[in-house]
C-alpha cells in the first residue's frame, strides 16, 4: 500500500507566516510610504495559501480597512464586511483617540466554515485551551488577525465588532479588566440595538458572593477571564461594573488613565497617579469592606511589577517587589538580576555585586549577570569593589554566551581590558562596540574609546551602561 499524503486528514498544517521575519524585511527593502500597501499585499497572498490548504473553499475580499477570509458560499460575506468596515470607524470615534493611529495593514477577519477548522487554525495561538470554545478571537501579533466560527449575522456581527475592539486597544498594553471593560463600553457605544448591560439584585449579590469566597487576585491578574467555570462570566461582569463607575465619576481623566494603565501592576500605578485613588477603593464601592487591592499571586508576577517600577525610575518599590518574588520562589528567573540593577542604579555597588553573583550561581548562564557583574568590577568608583581579573573572567563569559552580539557586552569586554592595563585590547574591542552600537549610543562608545586610547579605564558614576 503506497498512502497519499495529501489524502491524509489533518496531515497538511495550515500555512503560517512568521509575521516578525516580514516585518524586519519590510523595514529594510519598502519605504514607509509604501508599507501599507506591501502589508496587504502578503497578507493576500497568504489567504490565497491558505485557500489552497483548505481546498479552495474561500473567498477574499477587501474594504479599505479589513480583508475579510470567507467560505465561498457565505452570504453572509459582503454585509459583514461592509458592517466591519463601518463599525471600525465607529470605534475609533467611540474610543476617543485611544485606537491605535495605525495598523502596519488592513486588519485580516478569517471567518471559518466550521468548528474543526476554526479549532485548526487558533490553536497554536491557544496553550490553555481559552479560544477553542470562544466566538472569535483577536490574535496579538505583528500583524492584527481575528479569527471567528461561523455562526447568525447577529451574532458574527457582534463578536466582529468586539474583537475589532480589541485590535484597536493592542498597542496598549492594558490589564484585562480595563481591556474588557472598553471594549464592552465601546460596544455598546456602536451598537445599542443590542442587549445592554443590566444588572439586577440577583445577579449583583451572585458576583459579590462569588468574589467575596475566591478574592480578586483572578480578576486582577488575567485569569479570571481563562476560568473554565462561573468565575469567567463574573469577571467580565466585574470588570463592566468597576469600568462604569470609572467612566462615569471621571470621564475626563479616563483617557489618561486607559493610555497608562499597565498589565503588570493591574492598573494600580495608572489609577492613584490619573484617578487619585487605589483600585481597592473602586472595588469597595460594589463589594464593600475587604482587602480588595491587587497583590501579585505569584514569583513571576512580583517579578513584572519590579520591571515595571524600575522602568519608571521607582528602584525602591521595585526592590520590594524582587524581595517578596524571592521570597516565594529563591529560584524564580532572572529575578537575582533584575534586583541588582534596581540596587545598582540606586548606587548600592556592593549589594549589587552579591546580586549578580546571586544570579550566576542559581543560573551560570545568565549573561545579563556575567556581564553587569563585570561593569562593577572595572567601573565601579569604589576602588574596594573593583577587581579587573574577575572582571574580564564575567565579561568573557557574558560575550561568549551571547556569540559576541551584543554591542553593550563588548563594551563591557573594552572596560574590563582598560582596568588590568591592557589598552590595546581595550581599544580593539572598544571599536568593535562603536562599529555595532546603535547611533544614539555612538557618542558614549566615542569618549570611551578616546579614554583608552589615552591609557586611562572608565569609571562610572551611573552605574549601567
Amino acid at each position: 500500500m503506497n498512502p497519499v499524503l495529501a489524502e491524509i486528514p489533518g496531515a497538511f498544517q495550515l500555512p503560517r507566516l512568521d509575521w516578525n521575519v516580514i516585518h524586519f524585511w519590510l523595514e529594510d527593502h519598502v519605504p514607509e510610504a509604501d508599507r501599507s500597501e506591501a502589508w496587504a499585499s502578503i497578507a493576500t497572498q497568504w489567504l490565497q495559501k491558505l485557500n489552497e490548504s483548505l481546498g479552495h473553499a474561500y473567498q477574499v475580499s477587501q474594504s479599505r480597512h479589513l480583508i475579510l477570509f470567507a467560505p465561498r458560499d457565505c452570504e453572509m460575506a459582503k454585509p459583514l464586511l461592509d458592517f466591519g468596515e463601518s463599525g471600525l470607524a465607529e470605534i475609533d470615534d467611540a474610543l476617543g483617540g485611544l485606537a491605535s493611529e495605525s495598523q502596519p495593514g488592513p486588519i485580516v477577519v478569517l471567518l471559518f466554515a466550521d468548528n474543526a477548522t476554526y479549532g485548526r487554525f487558533v490553536s497554536p495561538f491557544d496553550w490553555e485551551f481559552e479560544y477553542i470554545r470562544s466566538a472569535g478571537v483577536f490574535l496579538k501579533g505583528t500583524y492584527p488577525q481575528i479569527a471567528l466560527r461561523l455562526q447568525p449575522i447577529d451574532s458574527l456581527q457582534k463578536a466582529l465588532l468586539h474583537e475589532i475592539t480589541h485590535a484597536c486597544l493592542a498597542h496598549l498594553t492594558l490589564p484585562q479588566w480595563v481591556e474588557e471593560g472598553m471594549t464592552q463600553l465601546a460596544e455598546e457605544a456602536v451598537g445599542p440595538h443590542w442587549h445592554r448591560f443590566k444588572l439586577d439584585a440577583t445577579r449583583a449579590n451572585e458576583i459579590k458572593s462569588y468574589w467575596r469566597d475566591h478574592g480578586l487576585s483572578d480578576f486582577w491578574w488575567g485569569q479570571g477571564f481563562r476560568l473554565y467555570d462561573e468565575g469567567q462570566s463574573h469577571s467580565y461582569q466585574l470588570a463592566q461594573i468597576l469600568f462604569r463607575v470609572i467612566a462615569a465619576d471621571y470621564r475626563s481623566r479616563l483617557p489618561d488613565f486607559v493610555r497608562h494603565a499597565h498589565a503588570d501592576d493591574a492598573g494600580e500605578s495608572a489609577a492613584r497617579e490619573f484617578l487619585g485613588r487605589d483600585l481597592a477603593d473602586f472595588a469597595r464601592q460594589f463589594l464593600g469592606s475587604g482587602d480588595w487591592g491587587p497583590v501579585p499571586p505569584d514569583a513571576p508576577s512580583y517579578c513584572r511589577r519590579g520591571m515595571l517600577m524600575c522602568s519608571r525610575g521607582l528602584y525602591d518599590k521595585a526592590i520590594v517587589d524582587f524581595d517578596e518574588g524571592i521570597r516565594l520562589d529563591p529560584l524564580c528567573p532572572d529575578i537575582y538580576t533584575l534586583r541588582g540593577n534596581a540596587v545598582n542604579l540606586l548606587g548600592d555597588y556592593s549589594a549589587a555585586i552579591t546580586n549578580y553573583t546571586q544570579a550566576i550561581k542559581v543560573n551560570p548562564r545568565d549573561h545579563d549577570a556575567h556581564n553587569n557583574l563585570a561593569w562593577i568590577l572595572a567601573t565601579c568608583p569604589n576602588d574596594e569593589l573593583r577587581n579587573g581579573e574577575k572582571a574580564v573572567e564575567h565579561s568573557e563569559k557574558a560575550c561568549e554566551l551571547s556569540a559576541f552580539g551584543a554591542w553593550y557586552f563588548v563594551g563591557t569586554l573594552a572596560a574590563t581590558y582598560a582596568e588590568v592595563g591592557d589598552f590595546e585590547e581595550a581599544c580593539r574591542w572598544a571599536k568593535e562596540s562603536l562599529s555595532m552600537a546603535p547611533e544614539e549610543e555612538r557618542p558614549a562608545c566615542k569618549d570611551r574609546l578616546k579614554l583608552y586610547k589615552s591609557g586611562h579605564p572608565y569609571r562610572e558614576n551611573v552605574t549601567m551602561m
